[in-house]
């Protein structure tokens, strides 16, 4: 499989947009603030398109990174810069002084809302997402079971292309679901990335019209 038909792409967005729905109500709660994941569509880009969807590819970022496992495999991260970053965790840690670097309650709190929006964005998917055929084919629910969440800081390039390799490996071109994000109706710099593996992406597409 080189690439998906518009009509899949716009499939699996619309299912994803589920996902991001619950996502906002699983942050706003968590926050204490209206946050609203918003997803536009599936995006399938070259790879070098691709390692610029975290930010500039020469720039630093961070990125919590989930394995998903099951149905369907893959990798998820919540990336933003530093101070992005550091917003996220002034939010959750009451303090007077503000974060200006990345200490253990900091890594913390990023990796505890990931952990949240995460598991809110899987769930929902779990439940919609197309049926899967097993082995012995009959139809089963596709299931989502994401990993103890990592930071890491590190090139944008870099991340990418570290979320990106089984694909790159396997596609001419690559495939992200890639949400942004707001607060009381503010953009903010953090980016919620579901990638999954080549094997995923050629089932979907062959159990998508």
């Amino acid at each position: 499989m080189n690439s998906l038909t518009e009509q899949q792409l716009d499939s699996i967005s619309m299912i994803v947009r589920f996902g991001a729905t619950d996502a906002s109500r699983a942050l706003s709660s968590w926050l204490g603030r209206e946050v609203r994941v918003s997803l536009d569509r599936l995006q399938q880009v070259s790879l070098e398109k691709a390692t610029e969807l975290m930010g500039a590819v020469d720039s630093e970022v961070c990125a919590c990174c989930m394995q998903v496992s099951g149905g369907v495999n893959g990798r998820l991260l919540l990336g933003f810069d530093d101070t992005s970053g550091w917003m996220l965790c002034d939010a959750l840690l009451p303090r007077e002084t503000k974060s200006s670097e990345w200490g253990e309650l900091e890594v913390s709190a990023a990796m505890e809302t990931t952990n949240i929006v995460g598991c809110a964005f899987l769930n929902a998917l779990s439940q919609i997402f197309p049926r899967s055929e097993s082995i012995q084919g009959s139809a089963e629910s596709t299931s989502w079971i994401p990993s103890p969440p990592v930071f890491v800081r590190d090139y944008a390039a870099s991340i990418m292309q570290f979320a990106l390799v089984d694909q790159a490996c396997a596609f001419d071109q690559v495939f992200v679901a890639q949400t942004e994000f707001s607060i009381d109706g503010t953009p903010v710099g953090w980016r919620l990335l579901l990638v999954p593996d080549a094997e995923s992406l050629d089932r979907l597409s062959r159990s998508l019209p």
